[in-house]
């Protein structure tokens, strides 16, 4: 009876939460590159793979949490601080997201200047173009739209929520917010291109706001619209 008691404390994370953070984060983002890498085969499982995703980050915290009697209350997910969240949020994209704008334009002219072999790691595909801001609505827009929306609160609340949390058991503010946006960027790098490490930065962001309300309400709102952001960017300038 001892040693089984001992097992499901190692499972539950009961006496390291950086530990039991960093097992659930390695069997969720492993288990996606496994499911992607069987999608190169099988294309019915490469269109799946974004909504697993959405469920794992927001299934598998869930069940960690109540293992140690918690629930997303306490990962962040309430929306009592509403009305603070919401200013917060847009208050930080109001300031944020013209700048980003502004240098995205500006990054994708320099980078389309650049070697092949360098701009590869830099960004996917650059162009000097006089930019042009366009948005051209259709159903296809609507699904992207959706899927950001779901991908952005699912990882807001793996990320900000139930890995925060835990890191916080053991280190600061600083340190669990460093973290969790290192392993965020790592995550992303499910789609092999260096590039994506660049979502460290944002993450910082979407952390600050966490520790401004005390909640994931207005980072997974931020999130949002940084993703929505880069959408209409992204379909304005290709």
């Amino acid at each position: 009876m001892e040693g089984a008691r001992s097992s499901g404390d190692a499972l539950n994370g009961a006496r390291s939460p950086i530990r039991e953070a960093a097992t659930v984060w390695a069997c969720v983002v492993g288990g996606l590159a496994a499911l992607q890498l069987l999608g190169h085969w099988v294309p019915l499982v490469r269109g799946l793979v974004g909504a697993v995703a959405v469920a794992a980050f927001l299934y598998v915290p869930i069940r960690f949490l109540e293992r140690r009697g918690q629930d997303s209350r306490d990962a962040g997910w309430r929306f009592d601080r509403l009305g603070r969240d919401l200013a917060w949020s847009l208050g930080a994209c109001a300031v944020v997201l013209p700048l980003f704008a502004a240098g995205y334009v500006l990054f994708m002219k320099w980078a389309a200047h650049l070697p092949a072999e360098t701009r590869w790691w830099l960004t996917p595909s650059a162009v000097d173009q006089p930019f042009h801001f366009r948005v051209q609505l259709d159903w296809d827009l609507a699904g992207q739209v959706a899927g950001n929306a779901a991908v952005a609160f699912s990882e807001e609340f793996f990320y900000r929520g139930y890995m925060t949390l835990r890191f916080e058991e053991r280190w600061g503010p600083l340190r669990s917010a460093l973290a969790a946006a290192a392993l965020f960027a790592l995550g992303h790098l499910l789609t092999p291109a260096p590039w994506r490490l660049a979502v460290f930065f944002p993450a910082l962001l979407f952390a600050w706001l966490r520790n401004r309300t005390g909640t994931i309400v207005g980072a997974s709102v931020a999130h949002f619209l940084c993703n929505l952001c880069l959408l209409l960017l992204e379909r304005s300038a290709y």
